[in-house]
């Protein structure tokens, strides 16, 4: 995202009253262990770094659904 970063998207989010219940997949490129502890302290609910498998986003995106 040229403008803003993914995270900083994801802080705005969790700022937000209304979309407090808003679950979030991050989906980067950065695979280092403390980018993937920097986006689960910020709020999100699964961190998946590229290149992922579409079965491995789909299997989350369910698993995501059954703990609503």
């Amino acid at each position: 995202m040229p403008e803003t970063s993914g995270l900083d998207v994801l802080r705005e989010i969790r700022t937000l009253p209304r979309r407090a219940g808003t679950q979030v997949i991050v989906l980067t490129a950065k695979g280092q262990d403390t980018d993937r502890q920097e986006a689960l302290s910020l709020g999100a609910d699964e961190f998946l770094t590229k290149p992922f498998s579409p079965n491995k986003l789909l299997a989350i995106v369910d698993e995501l659904r059954a703990r609503r």
